[in-house]
């Protein structure tokens, strides 16, 4: 039965990449409204393609997804879009040809045009960066800036769910704390989170609840700081 209090429900969800492919192996997870959840866990544990799953680019064999209790099962990415999850990917989350400004523009493509201009103007205002280099192709910009263009990007849609798989991936120390500041921010304002980090000690410090993968399988779940905080949890599955 749907979880009424609930802003994302999955439950029992298996899938991976082939017929004979299982990378997630009953994933039960669910995340409040205007909550930040970190997912973290060793690599390979099906931490993106859970992501993927939410956003419809990944079809589960098996389980259900829900978005304020409505279905998001086999629906197409655009459709799933369309409710209300934004999903910004690791890798080509940005057209790398086009300006910033058109970036933005691109991604606000379900919204109406006067709506577009206006969430553009207002999301360069609080970038000042993406405003900087509006005229400039997005393909310029640092690794740190492309991050950010691209969770603008997602923003341009005022999502109820943002998902964001290993945003600080490859940026150095500096860039990714200004990116986490920015996630602070954005969830601040009061849009959920859903974020997939390998720097999990630096995600679980931003976020509110920890999720830890192993193995395709929730091996624990709590508050992010008391998840940073276990030596156990740090041993096995943080690293240390």
């Amino acid at each position: 039965m749907p979880d009424a209090a609930a802003l994302l429900e999955v439950e029992g969800v298996v899938g991976g990449y082939g017929a004979a492919d299982e990378i997630l192996k009953g994933i039960t997870v669910a995340l409040a409204p205007a909550r930040m959840a970190a997912i973290v866990g060793p690599n390979g544990a099906g931490k993106s393609t859970l992501l993927k799953a939410i956003a419809g680019i990944l079809k589960p064999k098996a389980g259900s997804i829900r978005l304020q209790g409505r279905a998001l099962t086999g629906l197409p990415p655009r459709s799933i879009a369309a409710q209300g999850v934004a999903f910004v990917p690791q890798e080509a989350n940005i057209f790398a040809s086009l300006t910033v400004r058109e970036n933005l523009e691109m991604g606000g493509y379900l919204e109406p045009r006067a709506v577009v201009r206006e969430r553009t103007e207002a999301l360069m205002q609080r970038f000042p960066v993406l405003a900087e280099k509006r005229r400039r192709a997005a393909r310029t910009l640092s690794g740190g800036q492309r991050q950010i263009l691209a969770m603008a990007m997602a923003l341009m849609v005022q999502p109820k769910l943002l998902l964001l798989d290993e945003p600080s991936a490859g940026l150095s120390p500096k860039a990714a704390e200004f990116l986490f500041d920015s996630i602070a921010a954005i969830h601040a304002e009061g849009t959920a989170i859903l974020m997939v980090e390998q720097n999990a000690l630096e995600a679980l410090s931003i976020a509110e609840e920890g999720i830890v993968l192993v193995d395709g399988r929730v091996a624990r779940t709590g508050q992010a700081q008391a998840l940073a905080a276990d030596p156990e949890v740090r041993r096995l599955f943080l690293g240390g």
